[in-house]
């Protein structure tokens, strides 16, 4: 996994791997903010086997466009995966585990690091998929702030097999196996084999960018991942 790859340009901000570096002249951190950084930069992770796939892709390198918002509103407000309703950057990792078993994994060092479940479906409920939920600095490490699910024909390195009673995610959105007609139909639009749509949200001492990413093969989505990520503003 690339380091620090670009994931989008939000008003004069870049993020990488879900931080921010300001372009624009800076403004106020909270207290907050400024010790997850600093934390997160000191931080020395165990390696494990690397992020891959559309947890990659999604994670923060330079597959997909979420350069400006194109969507009017956050689509995604919960995720339901099985008995489980993951809410982004308010699910922990540690609840996805609870619920799932699994090995939480971690890749990176300080604004880079990603910590992630992934687990590999069989094909028996759905197609056969490795899913990924991730963790970033911004997140504490701690909270679920992108899920992925992608079609495979074998699991992912270091991907956990899913347990009886797990499910492909449900993102209230299309998913795997839709169709360009079908994302046409829910977005207004959709063109070629990397598709990005993004939302803005104000929240507090911070906006909420929402992103989506799909891949498609033979017109149909053989890729989707949603995650979220906390602007800080002039508020």
């Amino acid at each position: 996994m690339n380091p620090i790859w670009p994931l989008a340009l939000l008003g004069g901000s870049a993020i990488f791997a879900g931080l921010i570096r300001f372009t624009d002249p800076p403004m106020r951190f909270t207290f907050a903010s400024v010790v997850l950084l600093a934390a997160a930069a000191c931080a020395t992770p165990t390696m494990a086997a690397g992020l891959s796939g559309m947890g990659e892709a999604i994670f923060g390198n330079s597959v997909f466009n979420f350069s400006k918002a194109n969507l009017p509103a956050a689509p995604v407000k919960t995720i339901k995966v099985g008995p489980l309703a993951v809410v982004l950057q308010q699910t922990r990792l540690a609840d996805v585990r609870k619920a799932f078993g699994g090995t939480i994994q971690q890749e990176g060092e300080g604004a880079s690091r990603a910590d992630w479940l992934c687990y590999a479906t069989g094909g028996t409920d759905g197609p056969a998929a490795n899913v990924w939920f991730i963790a970033n600095a911004l997140g504490g490490f701690e909270f679920v702030m992108m899920v992925a699910a992608e079609a495979a024909s074998k699991p992912a390195a270091g991907c956990d097999a899913a347990p009886e009673g797990f499910a492909l995610p449900d993102f209230g959105i299309p998913g795997l196996g839709a169709s360009t007609a079908d994302l046409k139909a829910t977005f207004g639009a959709a063109s070629g084999s990397k598709v990005s749509y993004r939302s803005d949200r104000p929240g507090g001492y911070s906006d909420i960018a929402q992103y989506i990413g799909y891949l498609l093969k033979g017109g149909k989505v053989a890729g989707i991942g949603v995650g979220e990520t906390s602007v800080p503003t002039a508020h």
